[in-house]
Formats: C-alpha cells, sequence, structure tokens
C-alpha cells in the first residue's frame, strides 16, 4: 500500500506554514493530533518572539526604557541565547539589535528563569533572522514528537516560506528563476533544515560584494531550522558561502545568481 500524507496550512509568521505528516496505518487519528500540536506550537512562537505584538516578550523589551528587565518564556530565552552565541561566533556579523545596540542587551539567569535586561533606551531587538528558522523547528518537533509515540518511523516536514525542515520523506526544493520565470530544481531534502533568503534591490539588507540592482540568494542547509536561518544572514554580511562558522555547525551553504 502507498503511503498516504496529511498537509495542512495556515498563515503564522508572516507567510503561509505548510505542515505535512505520512499517515500512520496503524494509528491514522494520530496524523491529526501531530498537526494539532504543531500549530500551537507556532502560535505560541508568535506570541513570544514577534516584534509586532506589544505584549510579546520582544515587544515588551523594545517598548521599555533602559533599565528594564523581562522575565522570559522559554522560547524567546532559547532564542536569544542561541543569537548571543552566533554574535560571537561570528565576531558581531550576527546582530539581532540590528546595529541599534549589540551590546545594550544582556541575558541573565535569576530567580524564575531567564532574564533580558535593556541597557540603552536606544536599543530595539528584531529576531526576524532567527525566529522563523526556531518556529520551524518546534512545529517540527511537536510533529516529530507526537508521530514517534506510535509504532512507525515519524515522517514529516514545515515549510514556511523559504524555511524547510523535514525528516523521513524526500522533498523537490525549487528555486524562483528571476530572469526567466518559474523555477527551476535545486536539490532534493529528506533530513535537517533549509533556509533561502532573496537579497535584492528593495531587500532590508544587502549581500556583501554584490552588484547594485542585482538580486542573489543565499541558501544554508543545517542539522535545524534556527541554524539555517541564522547563517544564511552572516552568510551575506560576508559575501563567503565558506565562512568557518559553517563548518563548525555542520552547514553549507550556496550563492545563487538572480535576475535584476
Amino acid at each position: 500500500m502507498s503511503a498516504r500524507y496529511l498537509r495542512r496550512a495556515r498563515p503564522h509568521l508572516g507567510t503561509l506554514v505548510e505542515l505535512g505528516v505520512r499517515v500512520p496505518e496503524a494509528e491514522p487519528a494520530r496524523a491529526t493530533a501531530a498537526l494539532g500540536r504543531a500549530f500551537l506550537a507556532l502560535a505560541e512562537v508568535e506570541r513570544a518572539l514577534s516584534a509586532f505584538l506589544p505584549e510579546s516578550d520582544i515587544g515588551r523589551f523594545n517598548a521599555a526604557p533602559a533599565g528594564f528587565e523581562v522575565l522570559l518564556s522559554d522560547d524567546a530565552a532559547r532564542v536569544l541565547g542561541a543569537a548571543c552565541a552566533l554574535a560571537r561566533e561570528s565576531a558581531g556579523l550576527f546582530d539581532v539589535s540590528l546595529g541599534t545596540g549589540p551590546g545594550a542587551w544582556s541575558l541573565s539567569e535569576g530567580e524564575g528563569g531567564c532574564r533580558l535586561r535593556k541597557h540603552s533606551p536606544g536599543v530595539h531587538l528584531d529576531l526576524g533572522g532567527i525566529g522563523k528558522g526556531f518556529a520551524v523547528d518546534r512545529a517540527f518537533e511537536a510533529l516529530f514528537d507526537e508521530l514517534a509515540r506510535g509504532p512507525e518511523e515519524p515522517a514529516c516536514w514545515v515549510n514556511a516560506g523559504g524555511d524547510l525542515r523535514v525528516s523521513g520523506v524526500e522533498l523537490p526544493v525549487r528555486l524562483r528563476d528571476e530572469r526567466g520565470g518559474g523555477a527551476f530544481p535545486f536539490l532534493v531534502l529528506s533530513e535537517g533544515a533549509l533556509a533561502t533568503s532573496r537579497f535584492g534591490p528593495l531587500a532590508r539588507a544587502s549581500l556583501a560584494h554584490a552588484s547594485p540592482g542585482h538580486a542573489r540568494y543565499v541558501s544554508v542547509a543545517a542539522p535545524t531550522g534556527l541554524l539555517s536561518d541564522a547563517l544564511t544572514k552572516v552568510v551575506a554580511l560576508c559575501g563567503r558561502a565558506d565562512h568557518p562558522l559553517l563548518a563548525s555547525h555542520g552547514a553549507t551553504a550556496f550563492i545563487h545568481e538572480g535576475g535584476a
């Protein structure tokens, strides 16, 4: 009997997020339960990390005066901890303050959990360069863990508009053809994560060494969505697909030509 797959999509993270699972033959209802858990995980991450929600951890930090501390949710603590490590490992290339104050915020462990402290009134954090990858990871973990409770090997994926994580199924990835239109085959992903970011004339960030008015893409394959998402920014800012940080995290980068 050929495998049956269940797919669902909802708007999250500023894009359309698609979840897919192979329906277990022995326990088909587990597929629906897995999808429900994954969508809940996406909503939790969005509530904690979005800079556009005043009540989120990041929204409260950005609106606060200097000296204010935010008691972080587990999701925000995990992402900001990873952001600190990547900033250190990349010698400051990765910066979730977007230049408003790389050293003007800090994390500390205290009573009740991890706290985020604001040292300057002008610092604002934006987790757009790492948060979507983390949200993909959280949704993927929810899918995988629910499916793993059954007797069959899990097969599932999460696709969030350029950020993808998959296990147990081969997913073909295509890249948009900026010059000729349509899309062309790029690779097949069966385990791990892949993120692709476009850096063009209207993008918020530019690709180092790229010609003015020229669009290019950076793709990074890595073990997790958080890493693949964040490392596309490191590659873009240095203009190198062989940055040493990639090898240290088991990642591979590609820089693609685009159109004008």
